[in-house]
Formats: structure tokens, sequence, C-alpha cells
């Protein structure tokens, strides 16, 4: 099974962050213009890859995790409880727990904020909670079957080359 796009997008939204992060320290320390244009790549790439984040599916309860975590990261610090019950959900969710309750409440955060609970910022983050919501909802199909027909015991064998 292939991995999550959304986790693969997060991950290396992650490396890039912590890149413009030390990039950002050398251009403080240097002042080259050679090392500001590093962080002005760093800056498109990010943008790139949030763009992309916003228009991709998560196909696990893990990808769904990771966007309800950054909605919850992205939400202003007012909204601090609302942040960490979203927290908790993306826990729940990476550990592979897709509860009715939190698929109830992750529906309606979202209403709320593209209702404006959040103003602006809470706008943004709809979206995400939107794709989280649509997969974690997606249902789970799991496979069971044998790779080969069970062989018989060997003693089997033996009662059947002498009858009795």
């Amino acid at each position: 099974m292939p991995i999550d796009p959304v986790i693969l997008l997060v991950e290396e939204l992650r490396s890039v962050e912590l890149a413009l992060s030390k990039a950002t320290q050398t251009y403080r320390r240097t002042s080259q213009r050679e090392d500001g244009e590093v962080i002005n790549l760093l800056l498109a790439k990010l943008k790139r890859l949030f763009g992309e984040l916003f228009e991709t599916m998560p196909t696990s309860s893990g990808g769904a995790a990771e966007l309800v975590d950054i909605a919850a990261q992205r939400l202003p610090f007012a909204y601090a409880r609302f942040a960490a019950h979203l927290h908790n959900v993306a826990d729940r969710l990476s550990q592979g727990r897709r509860d009715h309750s939190d698929l109830v409440w992750l529906r309606a955060m979202q209403a709320a904020l593209l209702e404006g609970l959040c103003a602006d910022e809470g706008r943004k983050m709809a979206p995400l909670l939107d794709l989280a919501i649509r997969g974690a909802a997606r249902p789970i199909m799991i496979f069971r079957t044998t790779l080969n027909a069970p062989r018989p015991a060997p003693w089997k064998n033996v009662l059947m080359a002498h009858p009795v």
C-alpha cells in the first residue's frame, strides 16, 4: 500500500521549514546576498508545498491527523481551547482511531470556521479540516487471503500411502 501523500508533503514541509530557520539565522550573521536568495527560494517552496497540501486528500487517518494538527497550530491564541481539542482529535486519528464523535466535532468546527469563528485565519484553515474529515471518513478495506493452499501434514501422507 503506498504511503499517504499528505504525510509525504508534511515531512517535506517540516524539512523546508527547518532549512528556512537555519538559513535565516545564517543570513542574520552574514547579511550576504546569496543567503537572502536562499531564503527567498525556501519561502517560494513553502508556498508551493502549502498550496499542494490544501489540494491533497489524505488516504489514511494518519494523513488526516497531520492536517488537523496543522489547522490547530494555525488558530489564534484566543482559541487555544479549540486548538487543544483539535490536537486531541489528531492524536486519536494518528493512532488509527476514527471515532464518530470526533468526526461530528470536526464537521462542527469546520462549519464554525467557515462562519468566521476566528476571522480570516479560521476561514483559511476550514479547507484543511474539510480534507481531513473526508480522508478520515473514508472506508477502510482489509484484504484477507492465503498465499498458498495449506499443505497436508507429513504424517497424513503415511496414512494415504498405506490404507488400514
